[in-house]
């Protein structure tokens, strides 16, 4: 099961682009494994940006879903799996 979110992150990234680790609850939470990555184009066509999802495996066994938005340079935090 999973929560949708979408709520804006702070993130320390590694090699280009990689995220490390993840600012959440006043606290740095580090990202122990990349579990997918993918690009979605969303509605190309209303001229949405393109945005590079990572799942990913946080220390503590969380799972979460977030993104990179290119046009805005931010990243977001898209959905939390129980």
């Amino acid at each position: 099961m999973s929560k949708l979110v979408n709520l804006p992150l702070r993130v320390l990234e590694g090699e280009p682009g990689k995220p490390l680790k993840i600012y959440w609850q006043r606290r740095w939470v580090r990202v122990t494994m990349i579990l997918d990555r993918w690009y979605d184009v969303g509605k190309w066509w209303e001229g949405e940006a393109v945005k590079l999802f990572y799942r990913l495996q946080l220390e503590g066994n969380r799972v979460w879903e977030v993104f990179f938005d290119q046009e805005q340079k931010s990243w977001n935090l898209y959905k939390i799996y129980d």
